[in-house]
């Protein structure tokens, strides 16, 4: 993929940023379609010099205009601070598109080459087999996958619905090319798996190998994966490190070549050529994710053995893991607890947001809230979905609701981080 020349430092630095979504206005106004057409637009723009930044059809209208508008303060924020840097920005990706407010990164073509380069090798693709992506053109990997299919001359598939379907994993007669290799998360994995065995003649399905992010596989998934003629390539990133360890055998997530890790105090920091520009972002205890030394502290807990395989053990503070998304429940609550009637009176005077396990997902998303006195408990709860539906991305919005009199406060009066007993009302 040829690199657009650079652009003049003339205008704002946000000027160059291409919001896209599905339905929304391409590069020339038609509306994109579907998924495919918002990622082949979003490459176009790279191609253009542009940055892309792809949103989620699924918010509303007032949540997409405060993520264009994030992006476009954090593209303006680094030229006030990094000039140079500025102009290296190539896209804009959010950290995970599953939270009230999910943070913006920025990333140089550079950053993102040098893990295609990894990618490639993996994968082992010709110019005739096409990767199949599995994942929410809004996420991080799936902006990272087209990126890497422009690199590597490889056809990007991308299915047709939410879902994998069968048709998904046969060739296509249409464009003549066979999807060899499937880019997503542990779920689509299985997804995948389940339709492969479903199939009247599995030999007609050309996935032979997966490339799956996650810091850890369900047991027993690589198994039955290479049952079924599939082979695993296990990685562990992010949005803001990119590819950091892989397990190509199943002996173990083991750091990139040019990739340093390091854990201290539990927490592993990565420093590499594929990491995001740095900002000043903090972690939820208020430290900077980036120090002055080049590290990225990721905020996830890990250890590494003396064996080098490095073990992943989630996030230290109480982010909640869903369907290859991230929560962070103080930002739902903060929607929650923000809602108001018409008068401007408070449906809830607490919320409480946990994560439960849950089949395929990993967890749910489950809020507590506190009713103010005198509301119907049931008019504050279908008010409070209404306004996660508005404010909040699909992944983020709670599946299970409780409304209580009271939380159980601590000796400060915060909310006890504890799951409290009450009826559940049905998502």
């Amino acid at each position: 993929m040829t690199s657009p020349a650079p652009r003049p430092r003339t205008a704002a630095a946000s000027a160059r940023l291409a919001p896209l979504r599905r339905g929304g206005p391409g590069l020339d106004g038609t509306a994109l379609a579907d998924h495919a057409a918002v990622l082949s637009a979003a490459v176009q723009a790279r191609a253009r010099g542009l940055v892309p930044l792809v949103g989620d059809d699924r918010w509303s209208a007032r949540l997409w205009e405060a993520q264009t508008a994030h992006a476009a303060a954090a593209l303006d924020a680094l030229a006030a601070r990094h000039p140079d840097l500025a102009e290296q920005a190539a896209w804009a990706a959010f950290t995970s598109g599953s939270t009230g407010s999910p943070r913006v990164v920025l990333r140089t073509d550079a950053s993102w080459e040098a893990g295609h380069r990894q990618v490639a090798r993996w994968l082992g693709l010709d110019r005739h087999e096409a990767l199949l992506l599995a994942a929410h053109p809004v996420s991080s990997m799936a902006v990272n996958v087209a990126s890497f299919c422009a690199f590597a001359g490889v056809p990007l598939r991308v299915p047709g619905r939410a879902r994998l379907r069968a048709r998904d994993l046969l060739p296509d007669d249409g464009s003549g090319t066979s999807a060899c290799a499937l880019a997503g998360t542990p779920s689509h994995l299985v997804d995948a798996l389940d339709l492969l065995e479903e199939l009247p003649d599995r030999s007609a399905a050309t996935v032979r190998v997966a490339a799956v992010g996650g810091d850890r596989l369900p047991a027993g998934l690589c198994e039955r994966a290479v049952d079924l003629g599939v082979r695993v390539v296990h990685y562990y990133g992010s949005a803001e490190t990119s590819y950091v360890a892989v397990d190509m055998d199943g002996t173990g997530l083991r750091p990139l070549p040019g990739v340093e890790v390091r854990v201290v105090d539990g927490m592993l920091h990565v420093r590499s050529d594929q990491l995001a520009l740095p900002d000043d972002s903090v972690l939820a205890d208020g430290s900077p994710r980036f120090t002055a030394e080049g590290w990225l502290r990721t905020g996830d807990r890990a250890r590494l053995d003396c064996g080098g395989v490095l073990h992943l053990g989630g996030r230290l503070d109480d982010a909640i893991q869903t369907g290859g998304a991230t929560v962070v429940p103080s930002e739902v609550e903060q929607i929650l607890t923000g809602a108001r009637d018409e008068t401007g009176r408070p449906w809830c005077t607490a919320a409480l947001v946990l994560g439960e396990p849950a089949p395929r997902l990993g967890q749910r998303v489950v809020a507590w809230v506190e009713t103010v006195p005198g509301t119907d408990p049931d008019a504050a709860v279908a008010a409070l979905r209404r306004a996660a539906a508005e404010h909040l991305p699909a992944a983020s919005r709670p599946r299970a609701w409780h409304a209580v009199d009271r939380l159980e406060r601590t000796g400060t009066g915060k909310v006890r981080r504890l799951r409290p007993p009450a009826p559940e009302v049905p998502a």
